[in-house]
């Protein structure tokens, strides 16, 4: 299943896995920070072993490196778990016995503390791996208490804890519905629905709902909270074996400039009670966002109940449904690089590179991720970067490099390159999205330059038209050369593009969905 802390952090997500340009990173900075991603957690009695991810997440007020992690597992009180620690992922060397210390040796990246505006997302490989099996015997109700303690190289150590708890095997299924395709300016009206698949009635249960608020059309049930997500909660008991939809549609309405074949999704998480009221004790310090003040929404064909034992969802994979709407239409817009020319003289010399609409559709992200540009600029071989945009991040290692321990490929071996992605965009045919480098001279002109690739992220359908001018030129001019325009849609564009890797929120959130990675039962 993935839980609300999954859906939340991953909506989240607007930042590239790096620390900021601004700020280079150094070795060992003070008041390093461990955040580890520790959750409260209900197991079906009698189920199978479910696998939890548990990750170390590393802040200072500057960016560097630490040279090791210690994870020390104490689940001497856990008791209703048999609870096995798998260090394999991360090249640990973790003890044996119930209370288990891990030494994960480093380096290990240290981010910069982000300012607290929730929009910043981050990635480690650090990760634990637990086991846990519910113990034989366990019965309902039945609870236990598993802590982690981290420590960062010499600074102190904390401790956080969580409740691993026992609740009823029960089974809830997500009912997929088919894609839907709307014209600009148009409403697509979704119900989502679940299956209660398994043997017992299930008593209550929630529906987490991952939408663009902006799309959201006519919805203010009286049940739910609109906040990072969408939450409805249903205190209803849904039969072993019988299927259920909202009672009233879900409403999205297209922008009428959308560009076609811009695409969005509603996600739906259905969680048991028990495991909606472990995300909201995850969350606490969260905003819930508004309650709504409408009539209340329902499940069809169910029964009023009062709240029944605690319950558990044995299968875990199937909780989740992911529905795409498409614009239709012929508006697809044309996204044009945009490169530059530095003077080669003497100094310090500011460009703005990125891309162009020339439309006729308006790009948005959010709500359409495949609007989502991703901008990678290469910088010629010639010059130096004195500064960065600050939306942009290093792709090859251009601040200092972590100690001598580093796997190979972190160490900088070419040009100075970036991956620069907007938190969010609203593009209008005819504007241009830039982004700004200040450089300096290093040697000679040579006739080595850089260029601008700019990708949109596709999910499966691509906004953009014409994809041969999606890259530009990064000149040198030469010292009594005067300044050019920017370069836009060079012919060296014409080459097929391979592309660029990033993490996106909304594709984070829809592979979660699908396939979530996080929690496992076999």
């Amino acid at each position: 299943m993935t839980r609300l802390r999954r859906l939340v952090v991953l909506t989240m997500l607007a930042a590239a896995v790096s620390a900021p340009l601004g700020t280079p990173a150094e070795a060992a900075p003070a008041g390093v920070e461990g955040l580890v991603t520790l959750r409260n957690l209900t197991l079906p009695a009698g189920g199978g072993t479910l696998d939890e991810s548990l990750s170390v997440i590393l802040f200072a007020d500057q960016a560097g490196w630490a040279e090791s992690i210690i994870l020390t597992i104490d689940t001497s009180k856990v008791g209703v778990a048999d609870v096995v620690i798998d260090d394999s992922q991360a090249g640990g060397d973790c003890s044996a016995g119930p209370v288990v210390r891990c030494l994960l040796r480093g380096p290990h990246r240290v981010f910069k503390r982000p300012d607290d505006d929730g929009s910043y997302g981050f990635w480690t490989f650090s990760d634990v791996l637990l086991r846990l099996t519910p113990k034989k015997g366990a019965s309902v109700g039945d609870a236990g208490i598993l802590s982690v303690t981290t420590k960062i190289d010499d600074g102190p150590a904390t401790t956080e804890t969580t409740a691993i708890r026992i609740g009823e095997g029960v089974n809830l299924t997500a009912l997929d519905e088919k894609p839907q395709r709307v014209a600009p300016g148009r409403a697509a009206t979704l119900r989502p629905g679940v299956r209660n698949s398994g043997a017992k009635d299930v008593d209550g249960l929630t529906a987490v709902i991952g939408a663009d608020e902006d799309l959201l059309a006519d919805t203010n049930f009286g049940n739910c909270t609109y906040g990072y997500v969408v939450a409805c909660t249903f205190d209803t008991t849904l039969t072993a074996g019988s299927s259920y939809r909202v009672s009233a549609p879900i409403t999205f309405r297209v922008p009428r400039d959308a560009a076609s074949a811009s695409r969005t999704a509603l996600s739906v998480e259905w969680l048991t009670a028990a495991e909606w009221q472990d995300s909201r004790a995850d969350f606490g310090d969260l905003p819930e966002g508004r309650q709504g003040t409408g009539p209340e929404l329902q499940l069809d064909e169910t029964i009023m109940s009062a709240a029944g034992v605690r319950q558990a969802d044995i299968d875990n994979d199937d909780n989740g449904s992911y529905t795409t709407v498409t614009v239709a239409g012929g508006r697809r817009t044309d996204v044009v690089a945009i490169g530059a020319a530095i003077p080669g003289t003497p100094g310090d010399h500011t460009i703005a590179v990125g891309l162009a609409n020339r439309g006729p559709g308006t790009l948005r992200y959010p709500p359409f991720i495949n609007n989502a540009p991703a901008v990678r600029v290469t910088l010629p071989a010639s010059v130096a970067v004195v500064s960065a945009d600050d939306r942009c991040t290093s792709a090859s290692g251009d601040y200092e490099t972590p100690p001598s321990s580093a796997p190979l490929e972190l160490l900088d071996f070419g040009p100075a390159e970036f991956d620069c992605t907007p938190r969010s965009t609203m593009l209008a045919p005819g504007r241009e999205l830039t982004f700004t480098f200040t450089v300096s001279g290093t040697r000679a002109v040579s006739d080595e330059g850089g260029e601008v690739q700019v990708n949109l992220f596709s999910d499966g359908v691509n906004v953009d038209r014409d994809l041969r001018n999606n890259q530009a030129e990064i000149s040198v001019t030469g010292e009594h050369g005067k300044a050019e325009l920017p370069i836009t849609g060079t012919t060296a564009a014409a080459v097929a593009s391979a592309g660029i890797v990033l993490l996106f929120a909304g594709a984070a959130i829809v592979a979660a969905l699908r396939r979530p990675p996080r929690r496992r039962v076999r």
